[in-house]
């Protein structure tokens, strides 16, 4: 499952991924919306 992390710039976004990574899920950080369209969450 690929997962898309806004970033809206507010808040610890590496600690958001590294969480995903390690539920064994592929996460990425996106302010751009187009890119974040191909995630599955």
């Amino acid at each position: 499952m690929r997962v898309a992390i806004i970033d809206y710039g507010s808040g610890n976004l590496r600690s958001a991924t590294k969480a995903f990574e390690r539920a064994a899920r592929e996460a990425g950080i996106s302010a751009d919306i187009d890119l974040t369209a191909d995630a599955e969450r």
